[in-house]
């Protein structure tokens, strides 16, 4: 809550140019109507109620204002006033529209694979304390910034344990989306049970897929969608299972895409030795916790310091995948710096 800025109705207002209907944004779940605006030159999302109860408005602002992480939308802020929150704002195109129209890598869908997996994993850890949902889990619903980082909203679920079993099997369904790029947020059981596709379902605008790593996401797939909503003890530690594989898939993902050239190396000494820091929190380059994260081309965060000498000295290609970039604009990444900063204030 200390981080949470109280914004007046005067401040919304203006972000708003007056709630202009040019700035009034598709709005999706819980939501009523969604703006966006703008403060000190950064963009928002301020996003409104169906139904703003002054009960569940201020028992949102107290629950969900306290959950950070990498790859959920965090909130800025609120008011009480107009009894509206503040999040921050995604220039974004949707996963799946992503995967059809934009012939997204492979190594590029693992790593979404992988943002969302880390999220929801993250849920469902919190939703024993708070009764937190994704809003609506589905392939229309999340959002991927233009450098390919997904991030998803969450919502409070009025009821007392919220059952997320659909939200893991959901999970199966989006990373089978990802496998075969075919559009649609739902696929039959039997259809993922018994996917024969591998090799000739894939993809072909990926590339060419390692069939070692498209057939342990199809398994990913599988166990994700045999979760039964009855078996809490499976339901208990089946993401705990899912994120091991998932962060495996994604390291030899990215050891692969490393290994055609001399690249920098994730893993580090001081990594080992503190095993409690984020691995988000490292820098590739400087192999240190980042105090100015800012986000390359390539859709990687670095010490902003250590990625501008990597260009400043004639590199044009990523420090971490060594492909091309397609250009040399750095982004603040203040999500990560906000969650580096109480990492430490909680340490």
């Amino acid at each position: 809550m200390a981080r949470l800025k109280e914004y007046t109705a005067e401040e919304i207002v203006l972000a708003t140019d007056n709630f202009s209907w040019r700035l009034r944004s598709e709005s999706v779940g819980i939501w009523g109507t969604v703006y966006k605006g703008y403060v000190d030159d950064a963009a928002i999302s301020i996003k409104f109620l169906t139904s703003p109860e002054e009960r569940v408005f201020n028992y949102m602002v107290k629950s969900l204002g306290l959950i950070r992480h990498p790859h959920l939308l965090s909130m800025l802020g609120f008011c009480s006033e107009l009894k509206c929150f503040v999040y921050e704002h995604i220039e974004y195109s949707r996963v799946l529209h992503e995967v059809v129209k934009q012939n997204l890598h492979w190594h590029d869908r693992i790593r979404i694979a992988n943002d969302i997996c880390s999220a929801l994993s993250y849920i469902i850890k919190r939703a024993r304390c708070e009764p937190i949902v994704p809003d609506y889990l589905n392939a229309s619903n999340i959002l991927v910034d233009r450098h390919l980082n997904a991030k998803i909203n969450v919502v409070l679920k009025r009821c007392d344990k919220p059952d997320l079993a659909w939200d893991v099997k959901t999970f199966g369904y989006l990373v089978l989306n990802l496998l075969n790029g075919i559009p649609g947020n739902c696929f039959s059981y039997c259809y993922v049970r018994w996917f024969v596709g591998l090799p000739q379902g894939l993809d072909k605008t990926a590339g060419q897929w390692p069939m070692d790593l498209a057939e342990k996401l199809m398994n990913v797939c599988r166990r994700c969608v045999d979760c039964n909503p009855r078996d809490d003890f499976r339901k208990k530690y089946i993401m705990v299972i899912i994120v091991k594989k998932m962060n495996d898939i994604r390291e030899k993902a990215d050891e692969m895409v490393r290994g055609r050239a001399g690249t920098y190396d994730l893993v580090t000494s001081g990594r080992d030795q503190d095993s409690d820091i984020p691995t988000q929190f490292y820098c590739p380059i400087y192999k240190e916790v980042m105090m100015d994260p800012h986000v390359a081309a390539d859709g990687f965060s670095y010490e902003r310091e250590g990625i501008e000498k990597w260009l400043q000295t004639g590199h044009d290609t990523s420090p971490m995948t060594n492909l091309k970039l397609n250009s040399k604009i750095l982004t603040p990444n203040r999500t990560l710096k906000i969650l580096i900063e109480d990492w430490y204030r909680e340490r």
